[in-house]
């Protein structure tokens, strides 16, 4: 019976793994097979007869040879025996250029915008005027980070599995739906308030009270990342001098104000039946979150010359970046 046991558990755990991969191996076969429709209408032959061609034409004395100075799609290369023509430039392959052949990466369709991109509009200075203080308490952040939150966070990956950890994300994300609604009003943004009352809808209903991305992976409803802060920004409200919060990272005044305003329309803060619990909520989702990103967080760290200064770009140019939406 124990044996019998042991191989029923093998099986479940077996079962689980298969689900895990082969869902997203389900969903980049089909880039795969866009990205080999570029092999199936090029003319390889056309390009070997030219090629033919131009070999025969060329002077048998390797002396008499000249180099091809004429500019086009392709350009003479010699060697001792023989003169190749290779082309220039291949037509651009689908997908990413590092993974030509596996289509986007299905990392970057999560997030709409690179904060680290070139904007197309300049975005304005960020004033620091309080620095020290700010350097002060970054450092203060970083050491509770580095002792308390990155190791609970890494035990808290180890021990729950991604798509428990997906689902409850969705669930924190579905619950902030006021704070992206008000703020889409406020905006006099239709589409945007629309997409984020469908959106409510069809997760809670039928995606288990929002666990589930029904909106997104079954309808193509992308979510909507807005809060009073992008709000007030949209108005022409200036973003102010620079500050980081103990505990709650880099923010400005108007992000202050933003997340006083948020703060009354979330329900983990709200719809809680005592601090104690809202406490509970907000720091489980901040640990589930961060279980996401400790590699990120590692990278930009440890890449940064300055990282205070890095963390500081990397917020403005975000934030900016989001109210130009």
């Amino acid at each position: 019976m124990r044996l019998f046991n042991c191989i029923n558990k093998k099986i479940t755990l077996l079962s689980s793994l298969l689900v895990v991969f082969l869902v997203p191996v389900n969903s980049w076969s089909a880039d795969f097979e866009g990205n080999l429709d570029f092999f199936k209408g090029f003319d390889w032959e056309a390009v070997h007869k030219e090629v033919a061609q131009k070999n025969q034409a060329a002077p048998k004395n390797s002396q008499d040879r000249k180099p091809d100075t004429k500019k086009g799609p392709f350009e003479m290369v010699q060697t001792t025996e023989v003169t190749i023509q290779l082309e220039k430039k291949m037509p651009a392959m689908q997908g990413s250029s590092d993974k030509p052949f596996l289509g986007p990466d299905p990392m970057e369709s999560d997030f709409e915008d690179d904060p680290f991109a070139t904007p197309k509009e300049e975005v304005p200075p960020l004033d620091d005027p309080i620095e020290g203080f700010n350097r002060s308490v970054y450092k203060f952040n970083d050491t509770v980070y580095d002792n308390l939150l990155r190791p609970v966070a890494e035990t808290y990956r180890d021990l729950v599995h991604e798509e428990v950890r997906i689902a409850i994300r969705n669930l924190f994300n579905n619950a902030l739906a006021p704070v992206k609604l008000v703020s889409s009003v406020v905006q006099l943004d239709p589409e945007k308030a629309g997409r984020v009352v469908g959106r409510t809808l069809l997760n809670t209903i039928f995606g288990w009270g929002g666990m589930l991305d029904v909106a997104g992976q079954e309808y193509g409803i992308k979510d909507v990342n807005e809060d009073f802060n992008q709000a007030l920004g949209y108005h022409g409200v200036g973003s102010g001098p620079y500050v980081v919060l103990p505990f709650l990272g880099p923010t400005t005044l108007r992000g202050v104000a933003g997340r006083v305003v948020d703060s009354f329309l979330s329900p983990t803060i709200v719809a809680a039946p005592g601090f104690a619990v809202g406490a509970a909520l907000s720091g489980s989702r901040i640990v589930n979150d961060t279980s996401f990103r400790i590699e990120d967080i590692d990278a930009l760290k440890k890449d940064a010359i300055d990282p205070y200064v890095s963390m500081r770009d990397f917020y403005h140019q975000y934030t900016e970046g989001q109210i130009k939406k």
